[in-house]
C-alpha cells in the first residue's frame, strides 16, 4: 500500500467544494493512478488522530484546460487530474480544512 502523501495531493477549496462540505463531503485532488479503495484507505490513515470513518467515494478525471503562451499565441494543455469527492459516515468531520470560512 502507498503511503497517504503519494494517494492524497491536497484538498480542494472552491464554491462548490464548499458547498459539499457544509453537506459533509470533502473534496481532494489525487494521483490520477489512485483507485476508490486506495483514496479511502489513505484519508482514514492520514486523519486517524481523527477517528475518521470514509462512508463513500465518488472520482472525476479532470481534463486539462487549453492554454495560450508566448508571443505567437502558441496553444498548450495543463496535465489532466483527478478529483475525489469523500463522503464520510455520518456525525464526522475532517477539523482544519475550511479553517475560518
Amino acid at each position: 500500500m502507498r503511503a497517504p502523501v503519494e494517494v492524497l495531493f491536497g484538498p480542494l477549496v472552491s464554491e462548490r467544494s464548499y458547498t459539499l462540505y457544509q453537506e459533509g463531503r470533502y473534496t481532494f485532488r489525487v494521483a490520477p493512478d489512485a483507485t476508490k479503495n486506495e483514496i479511502a484507505k489513505a484519508l482514514e490513515e492520514h486523519y486517524q488522530d481523527q477517528g475518521v470513518r470514509v462512508r463513500a467515494v465518488n472520482t472525476v478525471n479532470v481534463r486539462g484546460k487549453v492554454r495560450r503562451t508566448g508571443r505567437r499565441g502558441l496553444t498548450g494543455r495543463t496535465a489532466d487530474w483527478k478529483k475525489a469527492i469523500v463522503t464520510l459516515a455520518p456525525g464526522q468531520k475532517i477539523e482544519g480544512l475550511f479553517g475560518s470560512l
